[in-house]
């Protein structure tokens, strides 16, 4: 046929095989993480704060407007953002540790309420005796990293041991964390393979938070079972914990562990069968004024 010779031609033209081979292999180099990887949620990156390492003691880092839906990720270890299950629970988590609460253990006895710890560990070496504490009233203490840095901002010998270093200190406190929170929820596909190396099976977000006396999830339907609800360790902490748990029984839902649902188990389920008077007011601060100044003085001369 009449177009046979200049197609030949064109297919026996080396430095334009050589482009359709280089083509061919992005494409497959492009391809193999997706096939390798489930795709998965994840969050929009944040820009860090010029000279920031970390969250002021008794601010709020971590927030549902840190979430979004518009980038994939995918990596080597398990995101979690809820549990759904059969079970009608939720999951209650806390983060930082700069302010503990003495009424929150109070709680935690009294109702027998599981409550995971995201911990800091610069918060931790502050007041270690008040983790143990709450390790011994059922809390789990799991990974928030050394200082709360921006992760994907860090180079990846830094994120793991960011994410490594605290693991060893929250040794005296129980089993070895192997969830972590990002900070500020900033997390990506390398910093998802530092904390495999680093032992972390699992990346926990959140999609419920209670933020100064209100609910809010990301679905906007109202408490759901297999919510992960967010607050953190801040002054008046006690009051929202309170309100939070009239919230969940009105819902009809118990609470139940977060590590122990991870891991596979049955974990018993905390079912409040009246509501929980809430003051007016937060009635107890264990960490004094000063004691809060003085941490603020460390963490600014250490650069945090």
């Amino acid at each position: 046929m009449p177009d046979d010779q200049p197609r030949k031609h064109i297919y026996g033209n080396p430095r334009l095989r050589q482009v359709l081979i280089g083509l061919v292999t992005l494409c497959i180099v492009i391809a193999l993480p997706i096939l390798l990887y489930p795709q998965r949620t994840a969050i929009e990156p944040l820009q860090p704060r010029p000279g920031s390492h970390g969250p002021s003691p008794g601010q709020r880092s971590e927030s549902l407007t840190q979430l979004g839906s518009t980038l994939k990720s995918g990596g080597p270890v398990q995101v979690i953002y809820n549990l759904p299950g059969k079970e009608r629970v939720v999951y209650i988590t806390m983060d930082d540790g700069w302010f503990p609460n003495e009424d929150i253990v109070k709680l935690m006895r009294e109702y027998r309420i599981p409550v995971t710890t995201f911990l800091i560990e610069q918060a931790a070496r502050e007041h270690a005796a008040f983790w143990h504490e709450f390790v011994s009233a059922g809390g789990r203490i799991e990974d928030h990293t050394f200082s709360h840095p921006f992760l994907t901002h860090l180079p990846p010998a830094a994120e793991e041991s960011q994410i490594a270093r605290p693991l060893a200190y929250f040794r005296q406190f129980g089993p070895v964390p192997d969830e972590l929170r990002p900070p500020y929820g900033d997390f990506n596909s390398t910093v998802e393979q530092a904390a495999r190396e680093a032992g972390i099976k699992y990346i926990v977000m959140w999609d419920a938070e209670m933020e100064q006396s209100k609910l809010t999830t990301v679905h906007k339907q109202g408490l759901q079972p297999g919510d992960i609800i967010l607050l953190h360790w801040v002054p008046g902490v006690d009051r929202e914990m309170l309100q939070l748990l009239n919230i969940i029984r009105a819902k009809n839902l118990g609470i139940a562990d977060l590590s122990q649902t991870l891991a596979g188990g049955s974990p018993p389920i905390c079912r409040l069968t009246s509501p929980v008077p809430v003051p007016a007011t937060s009635t107890h601060q264990t960490v004094p004024e000063a004691a809060y100044r003085g941490t603020q003085m460390r963490q600014k001369s250490k650069g945090a």
